[in-house]
């Protein structure tokens, strides 16, 4: 194994703590704070605009130099005259991690490195480039004045961190040093840049040392680019990341077999591609005790219920949809002004209030909820086109849906806002981050709706089976590893998948899970309602699925079955230290690569 202690970079543009959009943010916080007590480890982002937030709660420094040059806003799409840039290198320490944040010294600078969204289509090229000529300044003063600082190994996390990662290698390159690298591609988004960005970024045509199947070669970055066969005359920066790269991982094997290995190199990369899962380490025993620390009195005086009541699932269901998603403790936070505009120019007054606050529903019912970023890859249309169906059998079905919005959905806020005006007795969406009922919704929830077109891993399935949630999702990706369907393998299933685009399987599915938790909650503790009552067998009778109702008749029980079979898969399979082991094998492996390359 590898000597303790050895120094690890980490690149990336979200870190759980600091900033995060969507899942990506929680696997390098994650990864980093299990893989701690092995490393001397140090994180690398933009700031986003965070340092003031940080500064208040933190311990920080301000590194003692600063980044300064002249740089020409065209090459990433400002049309503005040559400029001068200026950056600052603040550090912080979170669970024994290092993390250097690049923020803005000067106006211009700050205009990119800052932007508190994180991925805004007027700056991310700016972005990039920025924090590329950031590090790659950072490496030359370690270069010159402190080598015993340079890492062993450089971990990047999606595209936006491959161009700082080749200026690094160039450095390096030129004064006779080399450093092991691995890249997680999380999900490709397929973004092709000019050579005239790269060149921005301080790139150039020094040969740098990279591993292909028949050893490692020195090539140029036109070589490189030469590599490409493509039709496109232009490579995606993910195929070069990771043609430049020791190693290429993703996050679950479906995803590296039929989108990463074919689309970023095949042969070139096959040899050296791998997966490592995302992990979880939500408790349930955790988050009922800390959701009924903080909101428990409030539960109590709103239901008019006993203190001596144990708080159960409906309890807490009630109390979120009655009237704690119409009294947030604060808005929901957005960070896009343009957004926030979006968001007021739908509200009513009757059930979006303005800055994305909504109304309560005056009545509680059966809980689908969804959480993720608004995009076309979450399948959230499939819900909403599936409503009709369910509420024929369901009439009180509720549907919230948590979800980010970014300045590439403005359109798809106003469409959802529709379908919120035509089931209000149905339907709610909060629009941003609503952090303090984030676990009290996946307390509260019957079913987890998980609907992506596509999904490398899906982080949020495992959230909600943590927190003991049968999960409907489709047959994509990473959700097909971690999720076992109840219809095949009923022992230890933990929900129902099915086709993606599939609002009739959808439909079914939810109303088979909803029926089932109501037959399990009738024939709870009670003489009275047993499967062979009359009532019950009616409840039975309107479950589409002939193999679920098949197991209810077994097993009226069987839906808590299913909830804590979820928690215990993610308990026995998917913790962030169980899955981080493997990077340990990694590392030590591309290491090794380099003593005897």
């Amino acid at each position: 194994m590898i000597n303790q202690r050895n120094k690890l970079w980490i690149f990336t543009f979200e870190y759980a703590g600091i900033v995060k959009v969507g899942g990506l943010g929680e696997v390098p916080a994650n990864q980093a704070k299990h893989l701690s007590d092995f490393f001397d480890i140090t994180v690398f982002l933009p700031s986003h605009g965070q340092v003031e937030r940080l500064k208040q709660s933190l311990e920080y420094e301000k590194l003692p130099f600063t980044c300064v040059g002249l740089i020409n806003p065209s090459d990433f799409g400002v049309m503005e005259p040559e400029t001068s840039y200026s950056i600052s290198f603040f550090k912080i320490k979170m669970d024994n991690v290092n993390i250097i944040l690049l923020s803005g010294g000067n106006s211009f600078t700050t205009k990119f490195l800052d932007d508190k969204s994180v991925y805004n289509p007027d700056t991310i090229k700016g972005k990039i480039c920025l924090f590329s000529v950031g590090i790659r300044c950072f490496i030359e003063y370690l270069t010159d004045k402190k080598r015993e600082d340079l890492p062993n190994i450089i971990h990047l996390h999606d595209y936006h961190v491959i161009l700082p990662f080749i200026s690094i290698k160039q450095v390096l390159a030129k004064n006779g040093l080399d450093i092991a690298s691995i890249i997680t591609i999380h999900l490709l988004t397929w973004p092709r840049f000019e050579f005239e960005l790269y060149k921005a970024c301080g790139i150039d045509n020094t040969p740098i040392k990279i591993r292909l199947p028949t050893g490692f070669k020195q090539l140029t970055f036109a070589e490189i680019f030469a590599l490409n066969n493509d039709i496109e005359k232009i490579p995606t920066v993910e195929k070069i990341g990771a043609i430049i790269c020791d190693m290429v991982t993703t996050v679950s094997e479906s995803y590296l077999i039929s989108d990463i290995i074919p689309n970023c190199g095949q042969d070139l990369i096959e040899f050296k591609a791998d997966f490592v899962w995302d992990g979880c380490d939500w408790n349930y025993e955790e988050i009922y005790s800390k959701t009924l620390q903080i909101l428990g009195t409030e539960i109590y005086e709103k239901l008019q219920i006993s203190h001596d009541t144990q708080i159960e699932t409906n309890d807490f269901k009630k109390y979120l949809l009655e009237y704690k998603i119409e009294n947030l403790t604060q808005s929901p936070l957005i960070n896009s002004q343009k957004v926030l505009e979006t968001i007021n120019e739908i509200s009513n007054g009757k059930i979006f209030i303005r800055n994305g606050n909504v109304k309560a529903f005056s009545e509680a019912g059966p809980l689908a909820i969804t959480t993720g970023r608004i995009s076309p890859q979450k399948g959230f249309e499939t819900i909403f086109k599936a409503i009709p169906r369910v509420i024929e059998v369901v009439p009180n079905a509720k549907f919230l849906f948590l979800i980010i919005p970014t300045l590439y959905s403005l359109n798809e806020i106003k469409l959802y806002a529709k379908y919120v005006t035509e089931y209000p007795k149905n339907i709610r969406v909060i629009f941003g981050v609503a952090a303090d009922i984030f676990y009290l919704a996946h307390i509260a929830a019957d079913v987890y709706c998980a609907l992506s077109r596509w999904e490398p891993f899906g982080i949020m399935a495992l959230e909600a089976m943590a927190s003991k949630i049968p999960i409907i999702a489709t047959k994509v990706g990473g959700l097909k590893e971690t999720i076992v369907d109840m219809r095949i393998y009923p022992e230890i299933g933990t929900g129902i998948l099915i086709e993606k685009d599939s609002s009739s399987q959808f439909a079914n599915a939810l109303i088979s899970l909803f029926k089932a938790a109501e037959v399990s909650e009738k024939v709870k503790d009670s003489e009275i309602h047993t499967i062979y009552d009359t009532e019950t067998l009616k409840i039975v009778n309107q479950i589409p699925d002939e193999i679920i109702k098949s197991r209810i008749l077994l097993n009226p029980n069987y839906y808590n079955v299913i909830r804590e079979n979820c928690m215990k898969r993610v308990k026995n399979n998917f913790t962030w230290k169980m899955v981080s082991k493997k990077l340990i094998v990694l590392y030590d492996e591309i290491q090794k690569l380099h003593l005897f390359s």
